[in-house]
Formats: C-alpha cells, sequence, structure tokens
C-alpha cells in the first residue's frame, strides 16, 4: 500500500525538486506544528531558519513563498520561497519579534505564531500548513529576478501579475508587463523582441500548450490581466521540454479558482489624453473565482473589454491608432483523487486594431485593419503511478481567423515626403492547430545526489487556408513623377498543413545542498522542410556562499526555431512586375517578373546560447543579479531578390550574432519598500530581409537586396527604475523610469533604395520616460478597493518615434511623433 506521506511527497515534490538549491544547512527536528528555539552560532544578527510541512509535520514541501514579517507594523522583511526539503534560511535578522507567512497554491496561507530573534542565536521555525486541493503546478520555481535564495538553473525573469495593480504600465496585459524586464524590447513597429531576437523567433505558452500562431509565429492571443498570476521569460531553458525556439520562452501561469467566491472588477477608471481632449485607454476587467464543489471542484472565469487609442500626434487632426477587443478566460480544476487531478480551460480573444502601422509619414488612408476571431481551448491531466513518478498528458486546440485589409482598392503609393492610396494587401487566414504533449517524471536518490528524470513527447498538427489579394505599389518622386511601378498577379490561394513531433529527455541532477546539473537532449522532426533537429543543452548551478547569499550558474545549448506555414506557402503566393522610370517619364529598361521559387532544400533556422551569471544576496534588504548571455543564430529565413534571373528566392542562409551584459539590483526594505534597477549593454546584428517583415501580418511591399548589420532594435544602453515606495497616510508611490538609446534607421533615395550601409544611418532620440503611480486602500462600507491616480510621461521628455529618412526630402532627418503626456485613474479591488 503507497503510504500518505510518500504519495503526497510524489504529487508536490518530484518534479522541480532538483532544480534548486538548498538553503539550509540545520535539520528540522522536534513536534509540529508553529514554534521557535535557538542554538547559538558567531554572527551578530541573529538568523531564521523555517521548515514548511503538510498533513501534521509528515512531509516537508517545496516551493512555498515564504515571507519573515515584523510583527511591530506587520512589514515583510525578506521573502524567498522553501527548497526541495521545505526549508528556507533568513540570514543577518535584527533582534526582534516575527512571524513566518507561508502560501502556496493549494493550500491554505498560514502564519506562524510571533517568535523572537535574538543577536548571535539561530531561531528555527516549523510552521505545518493545510492542504485544499492538489495544485496544477508541479514545478518549482524561483521568484522574481534577480535573485533571492534559492534559484533553478536556467536564467529566467518573472514578473508577478500584482505589478499591473501598482506600477503605470502601457496596457493592462502580459505583454506590456514583459517590457519591464531588462530584457524586453517593444520594437518601431510595436512587436515584443526579446534578447535581440525577432518577434516570431521565441515561443508563448501556458503550462506545455504552445500558443503561437503557426502560421506566422506571432503571439496571436491575449488574456484578461485578472487571468494572470505570473508571467515568466526563459532566455535559454536547458530543460529540453522547451523548443520550437531560438531566442526565448514566455510562460504564462494563470489563477486557479479557490475555495471561497470571490468576484472582484479592476481597472474601472479611463486613461485621458493630455488636457482630458479625449480617452486614450479604458480596460476594465471582472473576475469570479470559487468552489463549484467545496474542496474538489474550482472555477475561474475572467473577461476584460480593451478600448485603446495611440494618436499620431505629427499627422493633421492627430489620428489614432485603435484596438477594440474582448478577451474571456475561463479555467476549471477538479481533484478526482488524492493522486489524480484534472483541469481545463477555454480562452477567447476577438480584436480589431483600425490604422495599423500608421505613423507620421503613413496617413490613415494608407494602413491596414487587422481584424481576429479566435479561441483555445486546453484539458491538462496529472496522475501519480507511484510514489516516484507522475504522469502528465496535455490536449491543447486553436482555432482563429485573420482579416487585413484596406478600406480602399487605389495603388499604394510611396513619396519622399509621405505615403498616399490604399495599403497595398488584403490576406485572410483560417487557421488551426491541435497538440498532444506526454510526459513522464520520475525522481530518484541512488546515493550520489537526487536525479529528476522527465521523458515525454510533443505532437502537433497544424494547418492554414488564405487567401492574398494584393494592388499596385508607385514610387514617386519629389515633384511627383514616377519612378518605380510594381504590379502584382493575380490574387492566389494559400493551404499549408504540417505534423511537428518531437520527443525530449532530460536530467536535474542535484550533487549535494550546493550544486545542481541539467541535462537535456531533444529531437524535432519538421514536416514543412523535411528535417530532423536535435538539439542538446547543458547547465550547472553552484551555490558558492553558503545559504544561498552567492549563487554562480550557466551553460549552453543548442535551440531550433519552428518553421511558420508561411514558410511552405511561400510559392503560392502572387508574383510581381516591377518597371523603373526616368525622370522624363520613359522607363530605364523592360519589366522584371519576380516570381517567389520555393526552394528545393531549407535548414531549420538554429540559436547557440550560452551564459554565465552571478546571484549574490547582501544581507537581508539587497539583491543582485549579474549576467553575460551570447547568442549566435544560423540558417535563419531570408528574402533576396534576383532581378537577372526573374527570382526571389527564399534562403535559409540568414545569420545573427546578439551579446548582453546585465546589472540588475534590488532593494527589499519591506512590504512597500521594493526598488529594483537595471542597466543593460548589448549589441545585436542580423541578416535584415528577415522572411517575416514580407509574408508576415504586416507586409512589406518594398524588396531590396539582403544586408547584415545592425537589428531594429541594436539599443547599446539601457536603464530601466521600477519599484514601489510607501509613503505616509498608505499611499504608495510607484515610478517607472526608462532611459535608453534610440533606434537605429536606415537612409533611402527617391527610389526607396537604401543609401549607405543599412540601420546606420543615425539613431532616434534617447528616450527619457518616467511615469508614476500614486495609490493608496480605500474603505467604503464593506468593500475595500484601491485608488489613485497615474501618471504617463510625467515630464514630457519622451523622444520622437519617427524619422525623415528619405534624403530627396527637404525635412530629411527630422525627427516626429513623440509620445504625449496622459492622465489615468486607479479603482480596482483592493486585497
Amino acid at each position: 500500500m503507497i503510504q500518505r506521506t510518500t504519495l503526497l511527497r510524489a504529487l508536490l515534490v518530484p518534479v522541480g525538486v532538483c532544480a534548486l538549491l538548498s538553503t539550509a544547512s540545520a535539520r528540522a527536528a522536534g513536534p509540529t506544528g508553529a514554534g521557535a528555539w535557538a542554538r547559538q552560532v558567531t554572527t551578530g544578527d541573529g538568523r531564521v531558519v523555517a521548515t514548511i510541512t503538510t498533513l501534521d509535520g509528515t512531509v516537508h514541501i517545496g516551493g512555498v513563498d515564504v515571507e519573515l514579517r515584523a510583527v511591530d507594523g506587520n512589514v515583510i522583511l525578506a521573502k524567498t520561497i522553501t527548497d526541495g526539503q521545505g526549508r528556507v534560511t533568513f540570514p543577518d535578522v535584527p533582534a526582534g519579534r516575527y512571524t513566518i507567512r507561508a502560501s502556496r497554491p493549494g493550500f491554505v496561507p498560514t502564519d506562524s505564531t510571533p517568535f523572537d530573534v535574538r543577536g548571535g542565536q539561530a531561531a528555527q521555525v516549523l510552521l505545518n500548513i493545510d492542504l485544499t486541493f492538489v495544485a496544477e503546478s508541479l514545478e518549482v520555481r524561483a521568484p522574481i529576478s534577480p535573485t533571492q535564495s534559492v534559484q533553478p538553473v536556467s536564467t529566467s525573469d518573472m514578473m508577478s501579475s500584482s505589478v499591473l495593480e501598482i506600477a503605470p504600465i502601457e496596457g493592462d496585459d502580459f505583454q506590456s508587463l514583459l517590457t519591464l524586464l531588462p530584457g524586453v524590447l517593444r520594437g518601431p513597429d510595436g512587436r515584443l523582441r526579446a534578447k535581440g531576437g525577432q518577434p516570431t523567433q521565441g515561443a508563448l505558452q501556458i503550462s506545455s500548450a504552445s500558443l503561437v500562431d503557426p502560421s506566422s509565429g506571432d503571439f496571436d492571443l491575449e488574456l484578461p490581466a485578472s487571468s494572470l498570476e505570473s508571467v515568466e521569460m526563459l532566455a535559454n531553458p536547458f530543460a529540453a521540454e522547451y523548443g520550437r525556439f531560438s531566442t526565448s520562452v514566455t510562460r504564462i501561469d494563470t489563477k486557479r479558482g479557490t475555495n471561497e467566491w470571490r468576484v472582484e472588477p479592476g481597472n474601472l477608471m479611463p486613461r485621458f489624453r493630455k488636457g482630458f481632449s479625449g480617452i486614450r485607454r479604458f480596460e476594465p476587467r471582472f473576475s469570479v473565482r470559487g468552489p463549484l464543489q467545496k474542496d474538489r471542484l474550482f472555477l475561474a472565469q475572467d473577461i476584460q473589454f480593451r478600448y485603446v487609442n495611440d494618436p499620431v500626434k505629427s499627422l493633421p487632426g492627430e489620428p489614432e491608432i485603435g484596438l477594440t477587443s474582448f478577451d474571456s478566460f475561463t479555467r476549471i480544476d477538479s481533484v478526482l483523487s488524492a493522486r489524480h487531478s484534472l483541469g481545463g480551460l477555454v480562452v477567447i480573444f476577438p480584436r480589431t486594431i483600425e490604422h495599423l502601422t500608421m505613423n507620421t509619414f503613413r496617413p490613415p488612408e494608407a494602413t491596414p485593419t487587422f481584424s481576429q476571431n479566435g479561441s483555445s481551448v486546453g484539458v491538462q491531466d496529472r496522475f501519480a503511478v507511484s510514489p516516484l513518478m507522475v504522469i502528465e498528458s496535455t490536449f491543447a486546440g486553436r482555432w482563429f481567423e485573420i482579416d487585413v485589409g484596406a478600406d480602399g482598392q487605389d495603388p499604394m503609393i510611396y513619396t519622399p515626403e509621405t505615403e498616399a492610396g490604399s495599403f497595398f494587401n488584403d490576406q485572410k487566414r483560417e487557421v488551426s492547430s491541435a497538440q498532444w504533449v506526454e510526459t513522464l517524471s520520475l525522481a530518484l536518490d541512488r546515493g550520489r545526489g537526487e536525479h529528476l528524470f522527465k521523458f515525454g513527447f510533443d505532437f502537433q498538427h497544424s494547418g492554414y487556408e488564405g487567401t492574398s489579394t494584393s494592388r499596385p505599389v508607385e514610387i514617386r518622386r519629389l515633384d511627383g513623377s514616377l519612378a518605380e511601378r510594381s504590379v502584382p498577379g493575380a490574387a492566389t490561394e494559400q493551404e499549408v498543413t504540417a505534423a511537428e513531433l518531437a520527443v525530449f529527455a532530460q536530467d536535474r541532477w542535484r550533487l549535494g545542498s550546493r550544486v545542481t546539473l541539467e541535462l537535456g537532449l531533444r529531437l524535432d522532426r519538421e514536416d514543412i522542410i523535411q528535417r530532423v533537429n536535435w538539439s542538446p543543452r547543458g547547465g550547472v548551478t553552484v551555490g558558492v556562499l553558503p545559504e544561498g547569499r552567492g549563487i554562480l550558474r550557466g551553460g549552453v545549448g543548442r535551440f531550433r526555431q519552428r518553421t511558420p506555414l508561411n514558410v511552405g506557402a511561400f510559392g503560392q503566393f502572387e508574383e510581381r512586375s516591377v518597371t523603373r522610370f526616368g525622370a522624363d517619364g520613359a522607363p530605364l529598361g523592360p519589366s522584371v517578373t519576380l516570381v517567389n521559387i520555393p526552394p528545393s532544400e531549407l535548414e531549420t533556422p538554429e540559436a547557440v546560447t550560452g551564459n554565465v551569471e552571478w546571484n549574490q544576496r547582501f544581507g537581508r534588504r539587497v539583491l543582485f543579479k549579474a549576467n553575460y548571455l551570447r547568442r549566435r543564430g544560423e540558417d535563419e529565413y531570408i528574402l533576396e531578390p534576383d532581378p537577372a534571373h526573374g527570382e526571389v528566392r527564399l534562403q535559409s542562409t540568414g545569420r545573427s550574432q546578439y551579446w548582453e551584459f546585465e546589472a540588475t539590483g534590488r532593494y527589499l526594505g519591506g512590504e512597500r519598500r521594493d526598488i529594483t534597477v537595471s542597466y543593460v549593454r548589448s549589441h545585436g546584428s542580423a541578416d535584415l530581409n528577415n522572411y517575416d517583415q514580407f509574408y508576415g501580418n504586416l507586409r512589406n511591399p518594398i524588396l531590396r537586396p539582403n544586408e547584415h548589420n545592425l537589428i531594429p532594435t541594436d539599443v547599446p544602453h539601457r536603464l530601466l527604475v521600477r519599484g514601489t515606495i510607501g509613503l505616509p497616510g498608505r499611499w504608495d508611490l510607484a515610478p517607472v523610469i526608462e532611459i535608453r538609446s534610440g533606434f537605429p534607421w536606415s537612409a533611402v533615395d527617391e527610389f526607396q533604395d537604401f543609401v549607405g550601409a543599412r540601420n546606420r544611418a543615425g539613431r532616434l532620440p534617447r528616450v527619457r520616460n518616467l511615469d508614476l503611480s500614486l495609490t493608496r486602500p480605500w474603505t467604503f462600507r464593506k468593500y475595500r478597493v484601491r485608488a489613485g491616480i497615474r501618471v504617463y510621461n510625467i515630464f514630457g521628455a519622451s523622444a520622437e518615434r519617427d524619422v525623415q529618412s528619405n534624403t530627396a526630402s527637404p525635412r530629411y532627418g527630422q525627427f516626429f511623433n513623440p509620445i504625449e503626456r496622459s492622465i489615468g485613474f486607479v479603482l480596482g479591488s483592493a486585497r
């Protein structure tokens, strides 16, 4: 018979137990429950060693969030999570009276009885927490970077969803939350780029299910902000279960239902334009959570409406890029038995963006409208076969339609001063995807360390049907004469399906209390290009200083990007005929018809990435991280026009290089004093004719010879400051400061040909931006709310976002379209 102790250990500990370093050297002993006693140590301050258990002390729980609180004022002095033995250590604790609070999804948050800490002594606390239902996630992960006393092997940055309630962020969604991470930038086109990569080179997932559009590689999904538990970005995860990316993996954890019914509105006040001249953003949300059957079946339902306007101040009338969406997230969790849990979710995400890509030189009539209707469903089953073995099954499906089109049917016209006419292309896609992920986790202790093996496969079948219709594109000189005319062929239809299969094996091997190795191998079969690829990885973490004060980690791995379906459709898109004209209107030569020629052979884009990272804790309040990352990309998909042969060639010969050095410090002065400062020095270069910009959602009609040079988001210097500062009267001040180099830009002539090296003509102005929010909790009868004000770009010093890059324009080199100052109000539930 399987004993209750070993069974719960199998359910709560196996996955991830070897990923953490131990932070305590003392063994827990004595009676169960909350208690404290002391032994002599040699340090001046005291120390707290806590052990967290469940089932009356019989099972030690890893991955529990633990807070050290001063009884006087209930101030949080430090936070960390328990290791695989359920232990944490808080060193350098001043003499005083404290409590420990332990919390983890699926357990009742519990406070210890107050205990005393004396100088030169170690207070050891035993705290038992009660199980409410089996938590969905079996993985134990580290808290928010830069460091705590416990960390996994892979480098990651995590943001809690609670930041959305306090920080002044541009948007109320997970993508906006990611922009607060030092390695993530929003590019000139408004899309997120992580660690110097292209938007389509990353992966996005909830649990094991992929959320990436298989037809383009984009993150074409949004969630209500209230459904988020946390967002984590892994730059180079050494675990082989992660695949189909070459830059980073973004993991979303969502909130579960609870054992008590809760109804929470949020973000109820709009954000206004400068001078209250209009609404800039309005993103109200509503959440319901509770038990459908107490302790057995739980519901979480979140909905959010979004109405967002971004004005282009440098155009007459200041027209706006407008987003309207309605996002719905439904999650069900059930406990079938002590060994078996089952959960499911449904996401619905329709949205429309009007005047997409509008800027100073592209007025509203020349922009497309982007519309999407989509839904995603997923089911995850976990079953403990034995005390040391857990099987996880994930099934997911996605269906959505994408429509990108213009309002008119006129040719699209480029001039040195502006653009006119209608956007050149209409495209429609119907996309579907089905995924099955099966894993087996096995925890073993053979005397030479603890092993956590994980084996599995990941099968995904996807397809899309679409149409593409293009209109002529005209390039005109400053005097209005025609310089180049591109005439497309007839409308085309696309149909592509693919079945992808991956198998993987990995081992997290914990050697003693200070060293953890992570080794993995992944094999992927790509249907689009008929390739089988292998991706080895390996990393190590070493606790150099005791009690997690100093941790060194690093590793290297090969990561393979998935091939989007639109690569397989390359030969199915329309051809184009291009003619150039002299100033007198006469053709400069015969028309050249460029036909998309499918390649006979392609390689899968890959990257070899390595990093070295140092984490250190100074006392109980200061955390520091220094990380150096380097990535070399090869076989990336690029386009090369060949007028001599009348071809546009798709090649997998693109290269990229990126490196960054990040230094991040964090000051934890208590629950209401938390400041993080990050500085990033980076450099990136790549082949610039990447496939996505010509056949993705936002297509560029002008194709010129490829060139290797600076990436569009090359930012040599970036300083980011964020945090919370408690003020008298329970007011909380939350600033976000960003100072960074401007993006590089390219010069073009009257033919829209590049002048000089691409992305070397200069840089946009340096960005100097300060946003802040000032909020506090309020009580109205029996309701508690948080209300206050947010001000964006408070000094009005943010740099212009557009540049006149045409050398034939009298305004060549001038900058336009600054971010305006705006004001928003905060009104939501307070916890």
